[in-house]
Protein backbone atom coordinates (compact mmCIF):
# COMPACT_ATOMS: atom_id res chain seq x y z
CA UNK A 1 0.00 0.00 0.00
CA UNK A 2 1.51 3.21 -1.13
CA UNK A 3 1.78 5.90 1.86
CA UNK A 4 -0.20 9.21 1.08
CA UNK A 5 1.66 12.13 2.19
CA UNK A 6 -1.31 14.60 3.43
CA UNK A 7 -0.12 17.76 4.58
CA UNK A 8 -0.91 18.79 8.29
CA UNK A 9 -2.55 21.80 9.30
CA UNK A 10 -1.01 24.94 10.52
CA UNK A 11 2.03 26.06 8.31
CA UNK A 12 2.01 25.76 4.66
CA UNK A 13 1.87 21.76 4.35
CA UNK A 14 2.66 21.94 8.02
CA UNK A 15 6.75 21.57 7.00
CA UNK A 16 9.12 24.41 7.18
CA UNK A 17 8.49 27.62 4.65
CA UNK A 18 11.30 29.31 3.61
CA UNK A 19 11.38 32.33 0.74
CA UNK A 20 14.46 31.90 -1.22
CA UNK A 21 15.63 34.86 -4.13
CA UNK A 22 16.41 33.87 -7.49
CA UNK A 23 18.59 34.69 -10.22
CA UNK A 24 17.15 36.25 -13.48
CA UNK A 25 19.23 35.00 -16.33
CA UNK A 26 17.39 36.74 -19.26
CA UNK A 27 14.37 37.32 -21.09
CA UNK A 28 14.25 34.66 -24.07
CA UNK A 29 12.02 35.76 -27.38
CA UNK A 30 9.11 34.48 -27.66
CA UNK A 31 8.43 33.17 -31.26
CA UNK A 32 6.02 31.85 -33.33
CA UNK A 33 8.76 29.18 -34.73
CA UNK A 34 6.85 25.71 -34.95
CA UNK A 35 10.27 23.96 -33.20
CA UNK A 36 10.47 25.99 -29.98
CA UNK A 37 7.49 25.14 -28.28
CA UNK A 38 7.22 26.99 -25.09
CA UNK A 39 11.55 28.16 -25.82
CA UNK A 40 12.92 25.45 -25.04
CA UNK A 41 14.62 21.53 -26.04
CA UNK A 42 15.48 19.36 -23.52
CA UNK A 43 18.08 16.50 -24.16
CA UNK A 44 17.95 13.48 -22.94
CA UNK A 45 20.74 14.13 -20.09
CA UNK A 46 19.83 16.49 -16.79
CA UNK A 47 23.23 18.99 -17.09
CA UNK A 48 21.91 21.51 -19.80
CA UNK A 49 19.24 22.71 -22.00
CA UNK A 50 18.67 23.95 -25.13
CA UNK A 51 16.85 27.49 -25.74
CA UNK A 52 15.33 29.21 -28.32
CA UNK A 53 17.45 32.62 -28.57
CA UNK A 54 16.09 33.12 -32.16
CA UNK A 55 14.08 31.90 -34.94
CA UNK A 56 16.86 29.19 -36.79
CA UNK A 57 19.03 29.45 -33.27
CA UNK A 58 19.36 26.92 -30.23
CA UNK A 59 21.51 27.93 -27.62
CA UNK A 60 22.83 25.07 -25.40
CA UNK A 61 23.19 26.27 -21.68
CA UNK A 62 24.81 24.14 -19.03
CA UNK A 63 23.51 23.35 -15.98
CA UNK A 64 26.16 25.66 -14.32
CA UNK A 65 27.26 27.93 -16.70
CA UNK A 66 26.57 31.94 -17.01
CA UNK A 67 24.88 33.77 -19.82
CA UNK A 68 25.38 33.97 -22.85
CA UNK A 69 25.91 30.38 -23.16
CA UNK A 70 29.35 29.42 -25.10
CA UNK A 71 27.98 27.05 -27.48
CA UNK A 72 24.82 27.36 -30.35
CA UNK A 73 23.58 25.63 -33.13
CA UNK A 74 22.03 26.80 -36.41
CA UNK A 75 19.00 25.26 -37.71
CA UNK A 76 17.77 24.92 -41.20
CA UNK A 77 15.10 27.56 -42.16
CA UNK A 78 12.12 24.55 -42.60
CA UNK A 79 12.34 23.39 -38.86
CA UNK A 80 9.30 22.08 -37.31
CA UNK A 81 10.82 19.64 -35.30
CA UNK A 82 14.36 19.50 -33.13
CA UNK A 83 16.22 16.81 -30.90
CA UNK A 84 19.08 17.48 -28.98
CA UNK A 85 21.57 14.97 -28.60
CA UNK A 86 23.20 13.93 -25.11
CA UNK A 87 26.36 15.21 -26.52
CA UNK A 88 25.22 18.71 -26.98
CA UNK A 89 27.15 19.02 -30.17
CA UNK A 90 24.37 18.49 -32.49
CA UNK A 91 20.87 17.71 -32.94
CA UNK A 92 18.18 15.99 -35.18
CA UNK A 93 16.05 18.33 -37.14
CA UNK A 94 12.73 17.54 -38.86
CA UNK A 95 11.04 19.87 -41.51
CA UNK A 96 9.06 18.90 -44.41
CA UNK A 97 9.62 16.02 -46.17
CA UNK A 98 13.22 15.38 -44.57
CA UNK A 99 15.07 14.43 -41.59
CA UNK A 100 18.67 15.38 -40.92
CA UNK A 101 21.72 16.29 -38.36
CA UNK A 102 23.35 19.18 -37.80
CA UNK A 103 25.87 20.49 -35.62
CA UNK A 104 29.07 18.18 -34.66
CA UNK A 105 30.25 14.90 -34.57
CA UNK A 106 31.78 13.85 -31.14
CA UNK A 107 35.59 14.31 -33.31
CA UNK A 108 33.89 18.16 -33.54
CA UNK A 109 33.87 17.55 -37.34
CA UNK A 110 30.76 18.82 -38.89
CA UNK A 111 27.88 15.38 -38.61
CA UNK A 112 28.27 13.80 -42.58
CA UNK A 113 25.07 11.44 -42.23
CA UNK A 114 22.61 11.79 -45.31
CA UNK A 115 19.69 13.75 -44.84
CA UNK A 116 16.43 10.80 -45.14
CA UNK A 117 13.54 11.64 -47.02
CA UNK A 118 10.37 11.60 -44.20
CA UNK A 119 6.77 11.36 -45.35
CA UNK A 120 5.41 10.40 -41.90
CA UNK A 121 3.34 12.54 -39.46
CA UNK A 122 5.75 12.65 -36.51
CA UNK A 123 4.53 14.34 -33.29
CA UNK A 124 8.07 14.04 -31.34
CA UNK A 125 11.45 14.09 -31.95
CA UNK A 126 13.56 12.86 -29.59
CA UNK A 127 17.22 11.21 -28.26
CA UNK A 128 17.26 8.61 -25.69
CA UNK A 129 20.56 8.63 -23.39
CA UNK A 130 22.96 6.70 -25.57
CA UNK A 131 22.56 8.89 -28.39
CA UNK A 132 22.59 5.91 -30.32
CA UNK A 133 18.80 5.84 -31.04
CA UNK A 134 16.59 8.84 -32.56
CA UNK A 135 13.00 8.22 -31.48
CA UNK A 136 9.57 9.26 -33.38
CA UNK A 137 5.96 9.28 -32.09
CA UNK A 138 3.17 9.51 -34.57
CA UNK A 139 -0.38 8.46 -34.70
CA UNK A 140 -0.69 6.13 -37.73
CA UNK A 141 -4.63 4.23 -38.01
CA UNK A 142 -5.79 5.93 -35.28
CA UNK A 143 -2.75 4.22 -32.97
CA UNK A 144 -0.27 6.04 -31.04
CA UNK A 145 3.22 4.34 -31.99
CA UNK A 146 7.11 4.55 -32.24
CA UNK A 147 9.47 4.19 -34.71
CA UNK A 148 13.41 4.40 -33.96
CA UNK A 149 16.46 5.30 -36.23
CA UNK A 150 19.84 4.27 -35.80
CA UNK A 151 21.70 7.79 -35.42
CA UNK A 152 24.34 7.14 -37.78
CA UNK A 153 22.51 6.45 -40.70
CA UNK A 154 19.40 7.48 -39.85
CA UNK A 155 17.98 3.85 -41.00
CA UNK A 156 15.08 2.11 -39.16
CA UNK A 157 16.03 0.12 -36.14
CA UNK A 158 12.85 -1.88 -37.12
CA UNK A 159 11.00 -2.18 -40.01
CA UNK A 160 7.55 -1.57 -37.94
CA UNK A 161 6.29 0.92 -35.66
CA UNK A 162 5.47 -0.21 -32.35
CA UNK A 163 1.90 0.34 -30.71
CA UNK A 164 2.17 2.26 -27.82
CA UNK A 165 -0.75 1.52 -24.35
CA UNK A 166 -3.14 4.84 -25.61
CA UNK A 167 -6.54 5.12 -26.16
CA UNK A 168 -7.09 4.55 -29.71
CA UNK A 169 -7.81 8.39 -31.57
CA UNK A 170 -10.67 8.76 -33.46
CA UNK A 171 -10.73 11.22 -37.04
CA UNK A 172 -12.33 13.58 -34.88
CA UNK A 173 -10.01 13.54 -32.22
CA UNK A 174 -7.02 15.31 -31.57
CA UNK A 175 -3.63 13.07 -31.73
CA UNK A 176 -2.87 14.30 -28.14
CA UNK A 177 0.60 15.40 -26.61
CA UNK A 178 3.33 13.22 -27.16
CA UNK A 179 6.36 13.55 -24.33
CA UNK A 180 9.50 11.66 -23.85
CA UNK A 181 10.69 10.01 -20.55
CA UNK A 182 14.29 8.84 -21.43
CA UNK A 183 16.27 6.55 -18.83
CA UNK A 184 18.94 8.42 -17.92
CA UNK A 185 21.27 5.30 -18.01
CA UNK A 186 19.47 2.46 -20.66
CA UNK A 187 18.25 2.81 -24.32
CA UNK A 188 15.16 3.16 -22.66
CA UNK A 189 11.75 5.48 -23.67
CA UNK A 190 8.92 6.33 -21.96
CA UNK A 191 6.18 7.60 -24.35
CA UNK A 192 3.72 9.33 -22.72
CA UNK A 193 0.32 10.26 -24.51
CA UNK A 194 -1.87 12.75 -23.07
CA UNK A 195 -5.30 13.69 -24.19
CA UNK A 196 -6.44 17.02 -22.11
CA UNK A 197 -8.72 15.46 -19.39
CA UNK A 198 -9.51 11.93 -20.30
CA UNK A 199 -6.10 11.46 -18.72
CA UNK A 200 -2.56 10.06 -19.99
CA UNK A 201 -1.07 7.01 -20.82
CA UNK A 202 2.74 6.47 -20.53
CA UNK A 203 4.40 3.33 -22.01
CA UNK A 204 8.37 2.16 -21.56
CA UNK A 205 9.65 0.96 -24.54
CA UNK A 206 13.40 -0.41 -25.08
CA UNK A 207 15.81 -0.49 -28.19
CA UNK A 208 17.35 -3.84 -28.34
CA UNK A 209 19.48 -5.83 -30.59
CA UNK A 210 16.45 -7.49 -31.94
CA UNK A 211 14.41 -4.05 -32.45
CA UNK A 212 11.49 -2.80 -30.29
CA UNK A 213 10.21 -3.74 -26.67
CA UNK A 214 7.22 -2.68 -25.37
CA UNK A 215 7.25 -3.31 -21.65
CA UNK A 216 5.38 -1.68 -18.47
CA UNK A 217 2.87 1.27 -18.89
CA UNK A 218 0.47 3.53 -17.00
CA UNK A 219 -3.07 4.32 -17.60
CA UNK A 220 -4.03 7.38 -15.69
CA UNK A 221 -7.82 7.64 -16.68
CA UNK A 222 -9.17 11.11 -16.10
CA UNK A 223 -6.22 12.51 -14.12
CA UNK A 224 -3.47 13.46 -16.74
CA UNK A 225 -0.12 14.24 -15.66
CA UNK A 226 3.23 15.30 -16.54
CA UNK A 227 5.33 13.25 -16.76
CA UNK A 228 8.70 14.93 -14.47
CA UNK A 229 11.34 11.96 -15.00
CA UNK A 230 13.20 8.98 -13.98
CA UNK A 231 15.10 9.42 -10.30
CA UNK A 232 19.09 9.49 -10.86
CA UNK A 233 19.41 5.54 -10.86
CA UNK A 234 16.39 4.90 -12.78
CA UNK A 235 14.64 2.75 -9.97
CA UNK A 236 11.60 5.02 -10.44
CA UNK A 237 10.33 7.59 -11.83
CA UNK A 238 7.51 10.61 -10.95
CA UNK A 239 4.20 12.17 -12.47
CA UNK A 240 2.97 15.11 -11.70
CA UNK A 241 -0.69 15.57 -11.60
CA UNK A 242 -2.86 18.60 -10.73
CA UNK A 243 -3.65 17.75 -7.24
CA UNK A 244 -0.88 14.98 -6.55
CA UNK A 245 2.58 13.87 -7.06
CA UNK A 246 3.68 10.11 -7.91
CA UNK A 247 6.22 7.61 -7.65
CA UNK A 248 6.09 4.73 -9.87
CA UNK A 249 8.93 1.41 -10.07
CA UNK A 250 10.64 0.72 -12.91
CA UNK A 251 10.63 -1.75 -14.79
CA UNK A 252 7.34 -3.40 -12.84
CA UNK A 253 5.47 0.37 -13.52
CA UNK A 254 3.83 -0.09 -9.78
CA UNK A 255 3.07 2.86 -7.58
CA UNK A 256 4.67 2.50 -5.10
CA UNK A 257 4.62 6.34 -3.41
CA UNK A 258 1.79 9.23 -3.82
CA UNK A 259 1.47 12.91 -1.82
CA UNK A 260 -1.45 15.02 -2.45
CA UNK A 261 -2.29 18.56 -1.69
CA UNK A 262 -4.92 19.46 0.47
CA UNK A 263 -8.30 18.36 -0.51
CA UNK A 264 -9.83 21.93 1.23
CA UNK A 265 -7.71 24.87 -0.21
CA UNK A 266 -6.65 26.65 -3.39
CA UNK A 267 -3.80 24.87 -4.32
CA UNK A 268 -2.86 23.57 -7.40
CA UNK A 269 0.14 21.99 -9.50
CA UNK A 270 1.79 23.96 -12.40
CA UNK A 271 2.04 20.40 -14.13
CA UNK A 272 5.47 20.97 -14.09
CA UNK A 273 7.98 18.83 -11.31
CA UNK A 274 11.80 18.48 -11.72
CA UNK A 275 13.72 15.22 -10.64
CA UNK A 276 17.26 15.84 -8.81
CA UNK A 277 19.57 13.92 -7.12
CA UNK A 278 18.30 14.58 -4.07
CA UNK A 279 14.88 16.17 -4.03
CA UNK A 280 11.68 16.10 -6.23
CA UNK A 281 10.62 19.50 -6.45
CA UNK A 282 7.02 20.79 -7.64
CA UNK A 283 5.84 24.03 -8.79
CA UNK A 284 2.51 24.83 -7.04
CA UNK A 285 0.79 28.03 -7.09
CA UNK A 286 -1.92 29.52 -4.70
CA UNK A 287 -5.13 30.19 -6.62
CA UNK A 288 -6.63 32.71 -4.11
CA UNK A 289 -5.01 33.70 -1.47
CA UNK A 290 -1.26 34.43 -1.40
CA UNK A 291 -1.27 34.52 -5.19
CA UNK A 292 2.24 33.27 -4.98
CA UNK A 293 4.12 30.29 -6.58
CA UNK A 294 5.60 27.58 -3.86
CA UNK A 295 7.95 25.10 -4.97
CA UNK A 296 7.52 21.85 -3.04
CA UNK A 297 10.14 19.73 -2.02
CA UNK A 298 9.50 16.16 -1.37
CA UNK A 299 11.52 13.21 -0.39
CA UNK A 300 12.33 11.46 -3.72
CA UNK A 301 11.95 8.19 -2.05
CA UNK A 302 8.38 8.24 0.05
CA UNK A 303 7.41 11.54 -1.12
CA UNK A 304 7.07 12.99 1.84
CA UNK A 305 7.35 16.83 1.90
CA UNK A 306 10.53 18.33 3.72
CA UNK A 307 9.91 22.00 2.86
CA UNK A 308 7.68 24.62 1.02
CA UNK A 309 10.23 27.14 -0.68
CA UNK A 310 8.14 30.63 -1.69
CA UNK A 311 9.05 31.63 -5.08
CA UNK A 312 9.27 36.26 -5.55
CA UNK A 313 6.35 35.03 -8.36
CA UNK A 314 2.81 35.85 -8.09
CA UNK A 315 0.97 34.35 -9.79
CA UNK A 316 -0.96 37.32 -11.63
CA UNK A 317 2.29 37.89 -12.96
CA UNK A 318 3.38 34.70 -13.64
CA UNK A 319 0.61 32.37 -14.89
CA UNK A 320 2.41 29.35 -15.29
CA UNK A 321 6.11 28.31 -14.95
CA UNK A 322 8.52 25.28 -16.36
CA UNK A 323 11.07 23.77 -14.08
CA UNK A 324 13.91 22.63 -15.92
CA UNK A 325 17.32 20.46 -15.36
CA UNK A 326 20.34 22.56 -14.04
CA UNK A 327 17.33 24.46 -11.76
CA UNK A 328 16.18 26.77 -14.10
CA UNK A 329 12.54 28.34 -14.28
CA UNK A 330 11.01 29.91 -17.34
CA UNK A 331 7.78 31.03 -17.66
CA UNK A 332 6.81 30.91 -20.94
CA UNK A 333 4.64 33.43 -21.86
CA UNK A 334 7.21 36.69 -21.92
CA UNK A 335 10.73 34.71 -21.73
CA UNK A 336 11.77 35.32 -18.32
CA UNK A 337 14.38 32.91 -17.35
CA UNK A 338 15.42 32.70 -13.79
CA UNK A 339 18.23 30.03 -11.59
CA UNK A 340 17.11 28.46 -8.37
CA UNK A 341 19.74 29.17 -5.95
CA UNK A 342 21.96 26.24 -4.29
CA UNK A 343 20.53 26.41 -1.35
CA UNK A 344 17.23 24.70 -2.85
CA UNK A 345 19.22 22.41 -5.11
CA UNK A 346 21.33 21.21 -2.61
CA UNK A 347 18.92 20.74 -0.18
CA UNK A 348 17.72 17.51 0.95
Amino acid sequence: MPWIGRPRPGTPWGIPSRRVALTRITTLPVMDAEWAGDGFVLPPSDDALGLAVGARRLAVLGARESWPPGHALELPRTARLVALHPSLRCAAVLGPGRIELVGQALDGSQVATPARAWTRDTQTLGFDITGEGLWTSSVEDGRSCVRVLDTRTLSDVAEAGLELAAPVVGEDDLDGLHEWVPHPRLPVMGVAVSQGQEGTWLTFVERGAAGLVRGAAVASEEAPFYPAGFLPDGSGFIGVGGTWVRRWTYPEATLAAEFLLPEQGTLATGYSGLVTERAVLVAVEDLLEAGEWYLLQLDPDSLRPVCAWELPLSTEAVTSVHLLPGGFILSPEDGQLWRLPDEVLSAR
